[in-house]
């Protein structure tokens, strides 16, 4: 899936669950503010929130943190098609599946393990 989509889609679905927990949230308060209501509403409006949380700035990274951002960021560590590892130096760059969904991958220093872009 492109990744601007999947971030509308998580973003979407997650106000909509937010919103039915606001929802649930204010009719339980009307009831007397019993506790299951109370507790379905905050869970509705914190799960998506802590998913909106950690999975949006990770997709914004795969999309921001790519090769031209590292050799801008890094340009000693960029010569023509030569990548090397900012941190060691080593030349030893290996490609991983990162996001199977989105399909980016990450590279990462043989040498070190130092994430140093996506693509």
């Amino acid at each position: 899936m492109n990744p601007v989509r999947l971030k509308i889609s998580i973003s979407a679905l997650s106000l909509l669950v937010m919103a039915l927990g606001a929802v649930v949230m204010a009719s339980s308060m009307q009831d007397g503010a019993n506790s299951l209501g109370m507790t379905l509403g905050a869970l509705l409006i914190l799960v998506p929130a802590s998913v909106m949380v950690t999975r949006l700035p990770r997709l914004w990274r795969y999309q921001v943190q790519t090769r031209d951002w590292y050799q801008t960021t890094y340009p000693a560590a960029v010569s023509g098609e030569r990548v090397a590892c900012f941190s060691c130096g080593s030349d030893d760059i290996e490609t991983h599946t990162i996001n199977r969904q989105t399909g980016h991958n990450g590279h990462i220093c043989g040498q070190c393990d130092t994430t140093l872009f996506y693509s």
